[in-house]
């Protein structure tokens, strides 16, 4: 039943580009080129909502959906769509549209929030990433402006028991390589090039 009723919501929104459905906390998800917009239970379509416009559906009667999966509720931000706004095509669609605009910028916002995450470069792991934000050191731009020396000289500060392998490892997030490749003669070069660096900050200070 969910799966025929499914189908055929898939053909009707599909004006809209590539637009498929995926079996989805019980009942199915309705996505456009694999960005997530609806959902459909038994008997319902549910929109996703955004602050932009989630007034608008309160304004329309939309009742928002309260899931109960593997004994406990999950609250999602989809809104079911009423038997008015069913019978008005036009409606319906100008409103889709907009969900999937919404829908498809804010997946493209959290990818690009995600790939400028620390933890996506080499060497990387979640306490070190931490440390490094501890220092305002929060994003891959911003350790790019930094420097791999100039952020193993803040993070050393804040813990002075770190070891050279560090070091390495953050030369090599940047440079993109993994620290095991790293041959011992640059290992060399990269720690005299911290040496070099503190002297410089003692001269400076």
């Amino acid at each position: 039943m969910r799966r025929k009723l499914a189908e055929k919501i898939k053909q009707e929104f599909s004006g809209f580009k590539d637009v498929s459905i995926r079996s989805f906390f019980g009942g199915f998800s309705l996505n456009s080129e694999s960005t997530m917009f609806g959902w459909v239970d038994q008997k319902n379509i549910y929109l996703r909502a955004h602050p932009n416009y989630r007034s608008l559906f309160i304004e329309l009667g939309m009742q928002p959906l309260n899931l109960v999966f593997d004994g406990s509720n999950k609250l999602l931000d989809y809104y079911k769509v009423g038997d008015n706004l069913l019978t008005d095509r036009k409606q319906l669609y100008d409103i889709v549209k907009i969900v999937i605009e919404h829908a498809k910028q804010d997946q493209s916002e959290k990818l690009a929030k995600t790939q400028n995450r620390l933890k996506a470069l080499p060497n990387m792991t979640v306490s070190l990433e931490k440390l490094m934000i501890s220092v305002d050191i929060t994003d891959i731009q911003s350790f790019k402006r930094m420097g791999y020396l100039e952020t193993y000289y803040r993070i050393k500060h804040k813990n002075p028991k770190l070891s050279l392998n560090i070091l390495f490892g953050l030369y090599g997030a940047l440079s993109g390589q993994h620290v095991a490749l790293l041959s011992q003669d640059l290992k060399k070069e990269i720690e005299l090039a911290y040496q070099e660096f503190l002297q410089t900050k003692q001269n400076v200070d």
